[in-house]
């Protein structure tokens, strides 16, 4: 059963069923089950014996058999008070959650800590003080119940893209921006003009001749890019 059935569902129920009835008098009945739920669900949550004793007052006579009994294409009268019982109860236990959230609301502002000053009994303070600190843990913790509830509902998929974003988000914040002319100062270095340096088949820099002393090797600023890519 759908326990958040709203009004306008429980409308449309009513009005499916009938147009499907065959007979005026099932009609008539119908619509008297249907004011009778309507005017108990105003102040109470909706049964087949609330129902009964309803409309039996009014002289219509509906009996649990004619109620529960299964015929050919459902029993109408049952539906129509199922639909009724469920949106009934959904309304009335939100009503009541309000109530004791009015209630724990109020409690806690029938005392604040200058009326606890005023208990000269120590130990009734203290256990008052106690009693007050529980009241507004219990207050705090249905606030965030209510906050929870009014989330938006994330899907595992939602997840996973947020992440892939923030994954990619910090690989690049990581990428460094080189420069044109730091770009030429490895180009430079991977196509050494000097006849001292080379790489092997395995890309390690070698020496393929003497190196002179204070011999120039790179263009300038070589060895800052090497530690700006290094701390990556």
């Amino acid at each position: 059963m759908n326990a958040s059935i709203s009004k306008q569902k429980v409308d449309a129920v009513f009005a499916e069923l009938l147009n499907n009835v065959k007979t005026a008098s099932v009609r008539t009945k119908l619509t008297q089950v249907n004011n009778a739920c309507e005017k108990i669900s105003a102040s109470g949550v909706v049964s087949v014996a609330s129902v009964i004793k309803f409309i039996t007052a009014d002289g219509v006579r509906l009996t649990k058999r004619t109620v529960y009994n299964d015929r050919a294409g459902g029993n109408p009268y049952k539906k129509l008070i199922e639909a009724w019982i469920e949106h009934s109860e959904i309304t009335h236990s939100e009503k009541k959650n309000n109530s004791k959230s009015i209630e724990l609301e109020t409690s806690l502002s029938l005392i604040d800590e200058e009326d606890l000053k005023k208990i000269s009994d120590i130990s009734l303070r203290h256990k008052f003080s106690l009693m007050y600190g529980e009241l507004k843990s219990l207050r705090n913790q249905v606030n965030i119940l209510k906050d929870i509830k009014e989330l938006p509902i994330v899907s595992q998929d939602q997840i996973s893209h947020l992440n892939l974003d923030e994954d990619l988000s910090l690989k690049n914040d990581s990428i460094i921006n080189i420069s044109e002319y730091e770009k030429e100062v490895i180009r430079s270095f991977l196509n050494p003009t000097s006849n001292s340096l080379a790489f092997d088949e395995d890309g390690a820099l070698i020496s393929r001749g003497v190196i002179k002393r204070n011999e120039t090797l790179s263009m300038e600023g070589f060895k800052d890019l090497l530690e700006r890519l290094s701390n990556q």
